[in-house]
C-alpha cells in the first residue's frame, strides 16, 4: 500500500497537467474554503469599486479621457478576474494568464495616450514642447547608453512613441493565438522551456516586444512628469508599473522556482500547478490593493482645459501679476496729475 501510494504522490509530482476543479474543492479542508471565500469576496469588491468608478468617470471626466481612464482602472480588476478564475478552475490558467497579458498590453498603450491627452491633446503637447527634446537614454532598454543623443519632439518622434507601445498591443494577441494553436497540437507547453518547444522562443519574443514598449512610455514620462504634477501623474505612474511587475515579473520568478523544484509538489497539486496557484491568490490580493489606490488618485474632477491644471494656474498667475504691475504703472501716472484744493487755493 505504501508503494502505491508513493507511486501515485510520484506520478503527480511528475506529471504537469492541471487538475480538475472538482479535485481541487474536494482536497479543500477548513482553512482552504475560507482562502478561497476571502479571495472570491476580494474579487467581486474589486470589481464592485471598479463599477463604482466608471460611474464617477462618466459623470466628471470630460468625454475625450473617458475611454483612457476606464481602460486604465480596469487593469487591476480584469487581472484579479482572470485570476479568481483560474485559482478555481486550474487547467484554465493558460487561458486566463493569456487574457489578462493581452488585456494589460493594451493598457499599456492607453497609458501613453493619457499623458498626451493630459496635456491638452497631440496639437497642444507638440506646441507646448516644440522647442524641446526627447531624452532617449532612459529605462528600460537604455538607461545605460547615456551617450546616445536627444530628439527632437515633433509629430514623426510622438508617432514612433505611439507605435512603440501599438506594437505590442497588437502582436501580443497574435502571438498569444499562435501560442493557442500550437497548444492545441501540443507543440506548446509552458513547462517545456527546452530550445525543441515553442513556448521559449514565444517567451523571448513577448519579452522584448515588451522592453520596446515599455520604452516610449519611459521616455514620456521624463518629459511631461514635472508639467502633469498636479494631475498625479507620478502615483498614475507608480501604479502602473506595480501592475507591470506584479503581473509579469512575480509570475515569472514563481515560474522558475517551480520549475526548479523550489516549490513543492503538494497533491493533487504539482510543483509547477501549485506555483501558479500561489501566484493567481496573490494577484488578487495585490490588485484588489492597487484597486482601492487608484480609485483614490484617478478620483480627482478634471476639466476639459487645453493646458494641465498646474499651467493654467501659473498662467493665471502671471496675468494676475501682469495687471498689477500694469495698474500701478497707471497710478504712477496718474498720481502726479491729481491737484489737492485747499482753502489757500486760488
Amino acid at each position: 500500500m505504501e508503494e502505491e501510494g508513493n507511486e501515485t504522490l510520484d506520478f503527480i509530482c511528475s506529471a504537469n497537467e492541471l487538475p480538475f476543479s472538482q479535485t481541487i474543492l474536494e482536497s479543500l479542508d477548513i482553512t482552504g474554503i475560507f482562502l478561497f471565500a476571502i479571495m472570491t469576496l476580494m474579487m467581486l469588491t474589486a470589481n464592485l469599486v471598479f463599477v463604482e468608478e466608471v460611474i464617477y468617470i462618466y459623470r466628471k471626466i470630460p468625454p475625450s479621457k473617458r475611454s483612457i481612464f476606464i481602460w486604465i482602472n480596469a487593469a487591476a480588476p480584469v487581472i484579479a478576474t482572470t485570476s479568481c478564475i483560474g485559482m478555481w478552475i486550474p487547467r484554465s490558467t493558460m487561458f486566463t494568464d493569456f487574457t489578462a497579458a493581452v488585456f494589460f498590453a493594451i493598457v499599456i498603450h492607453k497609458f501613453l495616450l493619457m499623458m498626451i491627452k493630459e496635456c491638452g491633446g497631440q496639437k497642444l503637447f507638440l506646441r507646448h514642447f516644440e522647442n524641446d527634446q526627447f531624452k532617449i537614454s532612459t529605462g528600460p532598454c537604455c538607461c545605460y547608453c547615456l551617450c546616445l543623443p536627444n530628439i527632437h519632439i515633433n509629430r514623426r518622434t510622438l508617432f514612433l512613441l505611439k507605435l512603440g507601445t501599438f506594437q505590442l498591443a497588437f502582436l501580443r494577441p497574435v502571438l498569444m493565438f499562435l501560442s493557442i494553436v500550437l497548444w492545441t497540437n501540443g507543440n506548446y507547453s509552458l513547462s517545456d522551456l527546452s530550445p525543441n518547444g515553442a513556448a521559449i522562443w514565444i517567451n523571448c519574443f513577448v519579452g522584448i516586444l515588451t522592453i520596446i514598449a515599455l520604452w516610449p512610455i519611459g521616455i514620456m514620462f521624463q518629459r511631461v512628469r514635472v508639467l502633469l504634477n498636479c494631475k498625479k501623474i507620478i502615483p498614475k505612474f507608480a501604479l502602473y508599473q506595480f501592475i507591470l511587475i506584479l503581473s509579469q515579473l512575480q509570475a515569472s520568478i514563481i515560474n522558475i522556482l517551480a520549475m526548479q523544484g523550489v516549490i513543492a509538489c503538494a497533491p493533487p497539486l504539482s510543483s509547477s500547478a501549485r506555483g501558479a496557484y500561489m501566484n493567481q491568490q496573490l494577484l488578487i490580493m495585490e490588485m484588489f490593493l492597487i484597486t482601492l489606490i487608484s480609485r483614490v488618485v484617478y478620483r480627482k474632477r478634471y476639466d476639459d482645459l487645453e493646458l494641465p491644471e498646474c499651467s493654467g494656474q501659473e498662467t493665471k498667475g502671471n496675468s494676475q501679476d501682469r495687471k498689477i504691475g500694469l495698474g500701478a504703472n497707471i497710478i504712477g501716472k496718474e498720481v502726479p496729475a491729481i491737484l489737492v484744493v485747499g482753502p489757500g487755493t486760488e
